[in-house]
């Protein structure tokens, strides 16, 4: 690609980023008319002007649909702000508006000027989570018969692989279940709620998003084995007292059983 040709393409994308009309900018509208053809009906700025309207359009309606429980928190004119903010700092760099929004927890961890900006970043790193599931690689979960069939003095060894479609989220707000008391129809108002840490893990099963939520114990485990960590390594990373030790002992079990069923771990290595 030639460099004028990059340059070119750089520049349209600066114009279509515009938040004011091109045509009543006096240095856009000579960009326009040096490089698009006139029509019969439309000026080169106004032609220019479909193309920067469409993009917020599309671009705005993109991040609404996937952070409605942060739209929802904001209201529309500081949810309007944000989006202008984000896609103003960060320009779209994917083929696919799935990406859009992977980096709005890290701008809104910098936008300290939004109302309950705490829960504002909880509900933005969730919504991203449901995403990010609900696009994940669809792998077949383990079957509960081949968990069986390891020896026990081998389990401790075991390397259980936790699906691609599987988040792990510690948060310090109830964001999932506002979030649910947000979409829900009705105009009675939605009250913002107190803080409340929260160990979240959102997955996807059968074609639909759940979101579980887990003890500190049960969630380190699941969280050490996510990092790699055998089974054995996972376990004595949370049995760090007398009563968490006594937990893992008693849950161990069942909480492998659950994840299995439920289609968190898809598959095992010794």
């Amino acid at each position: 690609m030639s460099d004028a040709l990059s340059e070119l393409q750089l520049a349209l994308a600066s114009a279509l980023r515009e938040r004011g009309s091109l045509p009543a900018n006096a240095a856009w509208s000579a960009f326009a008319a040096e490089h698009i053809s006139e029509n019969a009906r439309l000026s080169p700025a106004d032609q220019l002007e479909i193309y920067r309207e469409q993009f917020w359009l599309r671009h705005t309606s993109s991040l609404l649909e996937d952070f409605p429980g942060l739209s929802g928190i904001l209201g529309q004119a500081d949810w309007e702000k944000l989006a202008e903010h984000y896609l103003g700092e960060i320009p779209p760099d994917s083929y696919t508006l799935r990406d859009l929004g992977r980096r709005l927890p890290e701008v809104l961890e910098r936008a300290t000027w939004l109302p309950h900006h705490a829960v504002c970043l909880d509900m933005a790193r969730l919504e991203l989570a449901y995403v990010e599931v609900f696009d994940a690689p669809d792998l077949p979960p383990l079957a509960a018969e081949r968990l069986a069939t390891i020896p026990e003095e081998s389990l401790a060894d075991a390397k259980l692989v936790i699906a691609p479609s599987v988040r792990l989220l510690e948060l310090g707000y109830p964001v999932a279940e506002l979030r649910r008391r947000l979409r829900a129809e009705g105009d009675e108002a939605v009250s913002i709620p107190s803080p409340a840490p929260q160990r979240l893990v959102v997955y996807r099963r059968n074609l639909r998003l759940w979101d579980m939520a887990l003890g500190s114990v049960a969630f380190g485990l699941l969280k050490g084995l996510a990092a790699g960590k055998s089974l054995g390594g996972a376990a004595e990373l949370v049995a760090t007292s007398e009563e968490a030790e006594g937990e893992l002992a008693r849950n161990i079990g069942a909480w492998l059983a659950e994840w299995t069923g439920k289609g968190l771990i898809s598959d095992v290595t010794l």
